[in-house]
């Protein structure tokens, strides 16, 4: 019998944040699976290893997946990372990959649960704490309250368009236009429209948290989660 793949979240990054199940799921699965070339610099599992240290003494399994729009390069890596995972399902070793927050938003290794499910194989998910809800507890504020709407844009979205939507917004990956977001978030401020916290880092040891959007700094990395409120 082949063995399992299981996507795992490991929340967004506090060790601590992560679920029974997701820290037992690991230290059951034979191999590791990991969304970067090697241990150190996968976020996901030095994240992992602080609560399942015994992870350190298993086979890794690493699936680079290149941060680009070029739809053939990410083909390619993702068909090269699920055949190596099938390698390891195939010799019935059971796999868990690792992925930041819950695999279910914009999550590397949800393109990985297609593919192996359409081979043949079997794969679970192993939800995690999302990264914006540990930003909203960062910063102390609710994303829905009552008939409060709640959006979530991804890092292409243009720096205006939260304007277009109404109750929470929620700015995910937008490293690439931190600037101009913030830019555009300062004038809807100043205009008494919206009010904006943002989080980088949610959960590590360089955590940031931006209660004034003004703040924010415009190098800020990928991992940096923005949100936006309506001011009542």
């Amino acid at each position: 019998m082949a063995g399992i793949l299981y996507g795992v979240g490991v929340g967004p990054g506090d060790p601590e944040l992560m679920t029974m199940k997701a820290v037992r799921t690991i230290q059951d699965c034979e191999v590791i699976g990991i969304p970067a070339r090697d241990r150190d610099s996968c976020k996901a599992y030095q994240i992992a290893l602080q609560m399942a240290p015994e992870i350190a003494e298993k086979p890794v399994v690493a699936v680079p997946i290149p941060m680009t729009t070029d739809g053939e390069r990410l083909a390619a890596a993702y068909e090269e990372g699920c055949l190596k995972i099938a390698e390891q399902l195939k010799a019935c070793r059971s796999l868990a990959f690792l992925n930041l927050g819950d695999p279910t938003i914009y999550g590397t290794y949800m393109e990985l649960h297609r593919r192996v499910l359409t081979n043949g194989y079997e794969a679970k998910i192993i939800s995690g704490v999302p990264s914006f809800c540990a930003v909203a507890a960062a910063v102390g504020v609710p994303l829905g309250y009552g008939r409060e709407n709640i959006h979530i844009l991804p890092g292409f979205y243009r720096p205006k368009e939260a304007e277009e939507y109404d109750g929470t917004r929620i700015l995910m990956k937008s490293a690439g236009k931190i600037g101009e977001v913030k830019q555009n978030l300062i004038e809807l401020e100043d205009a008494g429209r919206m009010k904006a916290y943002a989080v980088t880092n949610c959960g590590m040891e360089s955590e940031r948290i931006y209660q004034d959007i003004r703040t924010l700094d415009e190098e800020a990395g990928y991992f940096t989660t923005i949100i936006v409120k309506e001011v009542e």
